[in-house]
């Protein structure tokens, strides 16, 4: 199993994609449930709902994406608003696996010249 102990991406790398705007550290923990519910600026079209319900499923990190932090339990995309519903299987004690994910989904939403404007994270 892939270790937490090496260097990874610095928050100014993911700037771009405006998370530390809208994202509040959140605390989690191996075995956690949490919902996390994202909106985009534009509505999303039907290619990239499914993608990123696939995306959310499959979603690894770290210096050789070998790491899966969430299992996926529930994923709804409608309009303009992504909603997962994750479990926590693994929990870095360095990085923030959520604020990752985020920049990953904000990534994405800027290939097609959208962005996040809003972030909630909440214990389910």
């Amino acid at each position: 199993m892939t270790k937490d102990n090496f260097d990874y991406f610095t928050d100014e790398d993911f700037e771009y994609t405006k998370v530390l705007n809208f994202y509040t550290p959140f605390e989690n923990k191996k075995g956690k449930n949490f919902v996390l519910i994202v909106t985009a600026k534009e509505f999303l079209d039907e290619y990239w709902i499914d993608g990123f319900k696939n995306f959310a499923k499959q979603w690894t990190w770290g210096e050789d994406r070998r790491i899966k932090a969430f299992k996926l339990l529930e994923a709804e995309v409608r309009d303009n608003v992504l909603t997962f519903t994750f479990e926590t299987i693994r929990k870095s004690k360095r990085y923030d696996e959520i604020k990752y994910f985020l920049y990953d989904i904000g990534g994405i939403l800027s290939i097609e010249e959208n962005e996040i404007t809003n972030i909630v994270v909440q214990e389910k």
